[in-house]
C-alpha cells in the first residue's frame, strides 16, 4: 500500500512538472513568433480618393475652315491642363475600378506661310511676300472617364475606360500677319503688320465629346494612408470637335494623383 501511494505520488509530480515545461514551452515560442503579416506589412485600404493634375499634349488633325478667310488650317499642337479628382476600389491585390472627374484644355495652334502682294518700303514696288495665318483655338471639356485597373506586381498598374464630356470653352482667333519687316502692305498705315483678324466661337462646336483612354500609372507611397501616382495616358477621340468637318483631337496626359486611402 505504502509503495502504492508513493508512485501516485511520483506520477502526480511528474505530470505537473510535464505539464508546467510544456506552457511554458508554449508560451516562450507565442512570445518569438513572427507577428502576422497585418501588422508588418498592412493591406492597402479598399478605397481611395483624391485629387489630381497635370498636362495634357495636344495634336489636332483634320481641317478647320474659319468663317472669315475660308482657309484651312491642319496639325495643329499644344499644351493644356488637367485637373480634377479621383475616386476609387480595390476589389483585390490585383484587380480594381476608378472614377475620374476632370476638366481638360484641349487648346492648340494653327499656323503657316502664304505668299501674297506686298510692297517693298524702300522703292514701294509691290512683290510677293510672306504672311503668316495663325489660329488659336481654346478649347475645354469637363470629362467623366471610368477606368479598371490591373496591378501585376506591386506598385505597377494598367488601366483603360471611356470617357465623355460636355464642352466648356470653344473660341477661336484668326489673325493674318506680315512677317518680313522690309514690306508693308497698307499705304494709310505703313508699320501695320496685321491684315486680317477676327474671333469668335467656334462654328457648328459639338457640345458632348467621347474618347477612349489607356494608359499606366505608378504608386508610390509617401505615408501610412497617402499615395502619389504619376500616370501617362492616351486619349483617342471618338468625336468631332465641329459638325461640319472631321477636325479631332487627340492627347497625351501626364497627370498625378494624389490619393489618400480610406
Amino acid at each position: 500500500m505504502t509503495v502504492s501511494r508513493f508512485t501516485v505520488s511520483a506520477l502526480i509530480v511528474l505530470w505537473c512538472l510535464l505539464a508546467g515545461a510544456q506552457a511554458k514551452a508554449q508560451y516562450r515560442n507565442e512570445m518569438m513568433a513572427s507577428p502576422p503579416p497585418s501588422v508588418l506589412s498592412p493591406d492597402p485600404s479598399v478605397w481611395w480618393i483624391g485629387p489630381q493634375l497635370g498636362l495634357n499634349i495636344n495634336a489636332h488633325k483634320g481641317d478647320f475652315v474659319t468663317d472669315v478667310c475660308q482657309c484651312s488650317f491642319e496639325n495643329g499642337s499644344g499644351v493644356g491642363v488637367s485637373a480634377g479628382i479621383e475616386i476609387g476600389h480595390m476589389f483585390s491585390g490585383v484587380f480594381g475600378v476608378a472614377l475620374k472627374a476632370l476638366y481638360s484644355d484641349l487648346s492648340a495652334d494653327y499656323s503657316y506661310v502664304i505668299q501674297r502682294d506686298a510692297i517693298l518700303k524702300p522703292t514701294r514696288e509691290i512683290v510677293q511676300a510672306d504672311f503668316e495665318r495663325q489660329n488659336v483655338v481654346k478649347l475645354g471639356y469637363f470629362m467623366i472617364n471610368p477606368v479598371l485597373q490591373l496591378h501585376p506586381f506591386t506598385g505597377f498598374y494598367v488601366f483603360a475606360g471611356p470617357a465623355i464630356g460636355v464642352r466648356t470653352v470653344g473660341t477661336r482667333t484668326y489673325t493674318l500677319v506680315m512677317v518680313d519687316e522690309r514690306y508693308f502692305f497698307d499705304y494709310e498705315d505703313p508699320e501695320s503688320k496685321v491684315v486680317e483678324d477676327d474671333s469668335g466661337e467656334i462654328p457648328e462646336a459639338e457640345n458632348v465629346r467621347m474618347d477612349f483612354r489607356a494608359g499606366f500609372g505608378v504608386n508610390i507611397r509617401l505615408g501610412r494612408s497617402f499615395l502619389f501616382s504619376p500616370e501617362v495616358s492616351y486619349n483617342f477621340p471618338l468625336s468631332n470637335i465641329s459638325s461640319d468637318n472631321n477636325w479631332k483631337a487627340e492627347a497625351i496626359h501626364l497627370i498625378g494623383v494624389f490619393k489618400f486611402e480610406l
